[in-house]
């Protein structure tokens, strides 16, 4: 079976996007990356399979990096519908993702840099999703102390962080490790291959 092109365009900030309908699902991809892939997102299935437990007391989602939504259908997919914030620098992908999602209620949309938002931000979310990538390269700004602290004080209470993360140089994962580690001590991580997802 063959991914069948929906859409293509150019985002404000990624370049040739596609939306591609494959085994009835939705992908948003650019030229080398696959940045959703509707409710069979690994990294997104990981998280909320290792969550399980904690999610039925979760009342708002901040994701960072919205790609086509695929961390709000697999939390609805399983039960769950909490409020979601989508925080997405590019404005085509956001619009796409609000376009295909099947119910938008209870989703607020936001066009900035997470970094923007984060600084400013002043609500506290029960988990937050940390999306964020340039093809297939985590900018070096999300894995600084300073925003990773920003993360950590948008946390509720009892809130949990998650972080995906995409390994292409072994010693820059092991100094993400160990900033994660200094903002959020006694992380654990889900192995997904050269994905790895850090848990708060």
């Amino acid at each position: 079976m063959y991914p069948v092109l929906l859409r293509r365009g150019v985002g404000a900030v990624n370049a040739d996007l596609e939306i591609l309908l494959y085994r009835n699902r939705l992908q948003l991809a650019t030229a080398d990356a696959l940045y959703s892939d509707g409710d069979r997102y690994l990294p997104a299935l990981a998280i909320v399979k290792n969550l399980k437990t904690f999610l039925p007391a979760v009342k708002n989602v901040l994701v960072l990096g919205a790609g086509l939504g695929s961390m709000v259908r697999v939390i609805r997919q399983n039960g769950f519908s909490p409020d979601f914030t989508l925080v997405e620098n590019d404005k085509v992908v956001l619009k796409w993702a609000m376009e295909f999602l099947p119910d938008t209620d209870r989703i607020a949309p936001v066009c900035i840099d997470a970094r923007v938002f984060l600084e400013k931000n002043t609500a506290k979310y029960d988990l937050i999703f940390i999306d964020i990538f340039n093809s297939r390269v985590v900018p070096d700004f999300v894995t600084t102390i300073l925003f990773l602290s920003w993360c950590r004080d948008s946390l509720s209470t009892s809130g949990r962080v998650s972080f995906n993360y995409m390994i292409n140089d072994k010693h820059d994962w092991e100094d993400v490790q160990h900033v994660f580690g200094t903002v959020f001590p006694g992380y654990h991580t889900l192995d997904l291959g050269i994905n790895k997802v850090l848990i708060s």
